[in-house]
Protein backbone atom coordinates (compact mmCIF):
# COMPACT_ATOMS: atom_id res chain seq x y z
CA UNK A 1 0.00 0.00 0.00
CA UNK A 2 0.98 3.41 -0.44
CA UNK A 3 -0.03 5.58 2.83
CA UNK A 4 2.82 4.94 4.91
CA UNK A 5 1.45 2.62 7.55
CA UNK A 6 3.56 0.33 7.99
CA UNK A 7 6.54 1.08 6.03
CA UNK A 8 8.97 -1.60 7.74
CA UNK A 9 10.78 -4.97 7.70
CA UNK A 10 9.48 -8.19 8.62
CA UNK A 11 12.18 -8.50 10.75
CA UNK A 12 11.64 -5.12 12.26
CA UNK A 13 7.86 -6.55 13.08
CA UNK A 14 9.28 -9.94 14.75
CA UNK A 15 11.39 -8.10 16.47
CA UNK A 16 8.80 -6.01 18.00
CA UNK A 17 7.01 -8.97 18.88
CA UNK A 18 9.59 -10.60 20.70
CA UNK A 19 9.97 -7.62 22.98
CA UNK A 20 6.67 -7.69 23.58
CA UNK A 21 6.57 -10.95 24.48
CA UNK A 22 9.55 -10.66 27.11
CA UNK A 23 7.62 -7.92 28.25
CA UNK A 24 4.38 -10.08 28.59
CA UNK A 25 6.89 -12.90 30.72
CA UNK A 26 7.71 -10.48 33.30
CA UNK A 27 4.49 -8.91 33.93
CA UNK A 28 2.84 -12.68 33.99
CA UNK A 29 0.56 -13.15 36.94
CA UNK A 30 -0.04 -9.44 36.94
CA UNK A 31 -3.60 -8.34 35.21
CA UNK A 32 -2.69 -4.67 35.15
CA UNK A 33 -3.65 -2.07 32.58
CA UNK A 34 -0.42 -2.95 31.07
CA UNK A 35 -0.87 -6.16 30.60
CA UNK A 36 -3.57 -6.00 28.60
CA UNK A 37 -2.31 -3.30 26.35
CA UNK A 38 0.34 -5.54 25.62
CA UNK A 39 -1.68 -8.58 24.73
CA UNK A 40 -4.49 -6.61 22.82
CA UNK A 41 -1.17 -5.00 20.71
CA UNK A 42 0.70 -8.40 19.96
CA UNK A 43 -2.20 -10.08 18.66
CA UNK A 44 -2.09 -7.36 16.04
CA UNK A 45 1.31 -7.71 14.99
CA UNK A 46 1.01 -11.54 15.11
CA UNK A 47 -1.49 -11.26 12.69
CA UNK A 48 0.56 -8.98 10.50
CA UNK A 49 3.07 -11.04 10.51
CA UNK A 50 1.51 -13.35 8.89
CA UNK A 51 -0.06 -11.31 6.06
CA UNK A 52 3.43 -9.80 5.12
CA UNK A 53 4.13 -11.83 2.07
CA UNK A 54 5.74 -11.44 -0.99
CA UNK A 55 2.78 -12.36 -3.23
CA UNK A 56 0.54 -10.78 -0.98
CA UNK A 57 -3.31 -10.60 -2.25
CA UNK A 58 -5.05 -7.12 -2.43
CA UNK A 59 -7.93 -9.02 0.26
CA UNK A 60 -4.51 -9.80 2.63
CA UNK A 61 -2.92 -6.12 2.35
CA UNK A 62 -6.12 -4.63 2.78
CA UNK A 63 -6.15 -6.96 5.97
CA UNK A 64 -2.75 -5.53 6.29
CA UNK A 65 -3.75 -1.87 6.14
CA UNK A 66 -6.53 -2.42 8.83
CA UNK A 67 -4.36 -4.20 11.42
CA UNK A 68 -2.14 -2.02 10.93
CA UNK A 69 -4.63 0.93 12.00
CA UNK A 70 -5.70 -1.04 14.46
CA UNK A 71 -1.89 -1.77 16.38
CA UNK A 72 -1.78 2.43 15.87
CA UNK A 73 -4.72 2.93 17.93
CA UNK A 74 -3.88 1.26 20.92
CA UNK A 75 -0.30 2.48 20.36
CA UNK A 76 -1.50 5.89 21.01
CA UNK A 77 -4.01 4.72 24.02
CA UNK A 78 -1.24 2.87 25.61
CA UNK A 79 1.11 5.75 25.29
CA UNK A 80 -1.82 8.06 27.01
CA UNK A 81 -3.04 6.00 29.68
CA UNK A 82 0.06 4.68 30.54
CA UNK A 83 2.29 7.86 30.87
CA UNK A 84 -0.45 10.08 31.96
CA UNK A 85 0.29 12.14 28.77
CA UNK A 86 -3.45 14.27 27.81
CA UNK A 87 -4.71 12.60 25.20
CA UNK A 88 -4.56 15.89 23.02
CA UNK A 89 -0.80 15.99 23.22
CA UNK A 90 -0.78 11.94 21.98
CA UNK A 91 -2.77 13.07 18.64
CA UNK A 92 -0.69 16.12 17.97
CA UNK A 93 2.43 13.97 18.08
CA UNK A 94 0.97 10.99 15.74
CA UNK A 95 0.08 14.31 13.39
CA UNK A 96 3.15 15.46 13.62
CA UNK A 97 4.55 11.68 12.66
CA UNK A 98 2.40 10.96 10.18
CA UNK A 99 3.28 14.05 7.94
CA UNK A 100 -0.24 16.04 8.45
CA UNK A 101 -0.25 19.96 8.23
CA UNK A 102 -2.39 22.44 9.18
CA UNK A 103 -2.04 26.17 8.09
CA UNK A 104 -2.85 28.65 5.38
CA UNK A 105 -1.31 29.80 2.10
CA UNK A 106 -2.35 33.07 0.31
CA UNK A 107 -5.63 33.09 3.33
CA UNK A 108 -6.52 30.27 2.01
CA UNK A 109 -6.36 27.18 4.81
CA UNK A 110 -4.91 23.88 3.90
CA UNK A 111 -4.59 20.60 5.46
CA UNK A 112 -1.91 18.03 3.90
CA UNK A 113 -1.91 14.66 4.18
CA UNK A 114 0.97 12.54 2.94
CA UNK A 115 -0.81 9.53 1.22
CA UNK A 116 -3.50 8.96 -0.69
CA UNK A 117 -6.84 7.72 0.93
CA UNK A 118 -7.24 4.23 0.24
CA UNK A 119 -11.10 3.00 -0.99
CA UNK A 120 -11.61 0.02 0.91
CA UNK A 121 -14.83 -1.41 3.15
CA UNK A 122 -12.62 -2.31 6.30
CA UNK A 123 -11.31 0.85 8.22
CA UNK A 124 -10.28 2.09 11.87
CA UNK A 125 -12.10 5.27 12.04
CA UNK A 126 -9.87 6.67 14.92
CA UNK A 127 -6.72 6.04 12.53
CA UNK A 128 -7.03 9.03 10.62
CA UNK A 129 -9.70 11.60 12.62
CA UNK A 130 -8.25 11.30 15.75
CA UNK A 131 -5.42 12.88 14.40
CA UNK A 132 -6.59 15.40 12.01
CA UNK A 133 -9.26 16.70 14.77
CA UNK A 134 -6.89 17.50 17.19
CA UNK A 135 -4.01 18.82 14.71
CA UNK A 136 -7.17 21.14 13.56
CA UNK A 137 -7.85 21.95 17.01
CA UNK A 138 -4.29 22.99 17.98
CA UNK A 139 -4.56 24.86 14.71
CA UNK A 140 -7.41 26.69 15.16
CA UNK A 141 -6.63 27.64 18.93
CA UNK A 142 -4.20 29.89 17.05
CA UNK A 143 -5.83 31.19 14.37
CA UNK A 144 -10.00 31.11 13.96
CA UNK A 145 -10.69 29.54 10.46
CA UNK A 146 -14.86 29.60 11.07
CA UNK A 147 -16.40 30.66 7.89
CA UNK A 148 -20.05 32.29 8.34
CA UNK A 149 -21.19 31.72 4.93
CA UNK A 150 -20.85 29.05 2.58
CA UNK A 151 -17.20 27.24 1.62
CA UNK A 152 -15.94 24.71 -1.10
CA UNK A 153 -13.42 22.04 0.19
CA UNK A 154 -11.40 21.05 -2.43
CA UNK A 155 -9.82 17.97 -2.05
CA UNK A 156 -6.17 17.29 -4.51
CA UNK A 157 -5.52 13.94 -4.94
CA UNK A 158 -2.02 14.32 -6.04
CA UNK A 159 -0.48 11.05 -7.67
CA UNK A 160 3.22 10.36 -8.18
CA UNK A 161 3.24 9.57 -12.00
CA UNK A 162 6.13 7.85 -11.82
CA UNK A 163 4.90 5.01 -9.16
CA UNK A 164 2.61 2.96 -11.86
CA UNK A 165 1.72 0.43 -8.68
CA UNK A 166 -0.26 3.00 -6.90
CA UNK A 167 -4.16 2.17 -7.14
CA UNK A 168 -6.30 5.22 -9.13
CA UNK A 169 -10.14 4.64 -7.74
CA UNK A 170 -13.25 5.36 -6.37
CA UNK A 171 -12.59 8.27 -3.74
CA UNK A 172 -15.73 8.37 -2.61
CA UNK A 173 -14.97 6.53 0.51
CA UNK A 174 -15.12 6.27 4.33
CA UNK A 175 -11.84 7.75 5.10
CA UNK A 176 -12.60 10.42 2.64
CA UNK A 177 -15.73 11.55 4.71
CA UNK A 178 -13.67 11.10 7.93
CA UNK A 179 -11.34 13.85 6.62
CA UNK A 180 -14.15 15.77 5.91
CA UNK A 181 -15.79 15.58 8.88
CA UNK A 182 -12.82 16.41 10.61
CA UNK A 183 -11.85 19.80 9.04
CA UNK A 184 -15.07 20.56 8.76
CA UNK A 185 -15.58 20.75 12.44
CA UNK A 186 -13.78 23.90 12.50
CA UNK A 187 -14.32 25.83 9.75
CA UNK A 188 -18.32 25.68 9.17
CA UNK A 189 -21.37 26.40 11.40
CA UNK A 190 -22.81 22.77 10.02
CA UNK A 191 -21.28 20.27 7.35
CA UNK A 192 -24.54 20.25 5.54
CA UNK A 193 -24.72 21.31 1.98
CA UNK A 194 -26.42 24.87 2.95
CA UNK A 195 -22.64 25.31 4.24
CA UNK A 196 -20.04 23.53 2.57
CA UNK A 197 -19.52 22.12 -1.01
CA UNK A 198 -16.96 19.18 -1.18
CA UNK A 199 -15.11 19.44 -4.73
CA UNK A 200 -12.16 16.81 -5.59
CA UNK A 201 -10.00 16.37 -7.95
CA UNK A 202 -7.05 14.60 -9.34
CA UNK A 203 -3.36 15.30 -10.61
CA UNK A 204 -0.28 13.49 -11.63
CA UNK A 205 2.76 15.03 -11.15
CA UNK A 206 6.49 14.72 -10.19
CA UNK A 207 7.14 13.96 -6.04
CA UNK A 208 8.94 17.04 -5.84
CA UNK A 209 5.69 19.20 -7.02
CA UNK A 210 3.09 17.59 -4.62
CA UNK A 211 2.80 20.14 -2.05
CA UNK A 212 1.99 22.69 -4.57
CA UNK A 213 -1.65 24.41 -4.16
CA UNK A 214 -3.33 26.36 -6.50
CA UNK A 215 -5.42 28.45 -4.95
CA UNK A 216 -9.12 29.15 -6.76
CA UNK A 217 -11.32 31.64 -4.65
CA UNK A 218 -11.05 32.96 -1.14
CA UNK A 219 -13.68 30.75 0.00
CA UNK A 220 -11.93 27.53 -0.48
CA UNK A 221 -10.26 25.32 1.76
CA UNK A 222 -9.10 22.41 1.00
CA UNK A 223 -6.68 19.07 1.65
CA UNK A 224 -3.95 17.64 0.04
CA UNK A 225 -3.77 13.68 -0.32
CA UNK A 226 -0.59 13.17 -1.64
Amino acid sequence: MINKKFDFKKTELEEGIAELERDLEKSEGHDTIKTEYIRKLLGYMKKMSTLMVTEATQEQRAELEYLSECSACVSREMASVLTKIPVKEVMIKSAETMGITVGKKNGILVVNLPMILPTKAKTKAGYLFDPIFYAMQNASEQESFLLKEKAMMCIEFIYDRSNKKIPRGDHDNKEVKQVIDAIANFVVPDDSIDYQFPYMKKYFRKRSDVEHYQIISENIYGTEAT
